[in-house]
């Protein structure tokens, strides 16, 4: 729940990398729970939002992440 609020804080306040991260995170949870579907929905967005905030870093491991889930 509280991953929730953290995104739609990111999104109000429009930051934006913080918000990318948070769709990480909830990726795990799904992960963990074993919903690969949202999983794998979730690490997308972290992906674009993080791609367009220029944290290469970031998007190679999430990335790698995404293509285990596939």
């Amino acid at each position: 729940h509280w991953i929730c609020k953290a995104i739609e804080a990111n999104e109000r306040n429009g930051v934006r990398f913080y918000l990318g991260l948070n769709h990480a995170l909830y990726a795990d949870v799904f992960k963990r729970q074993g919903d690969r579907a949202s999983a794998v929905e979730n690490l997308g967005k972290a992906i674009e939002i993080l791609r367009q905030c220029g944290a290469d870093g970031w998007v190679e491991k999430y990335e790698r992440e995404l293509a285990t889930l596939q």
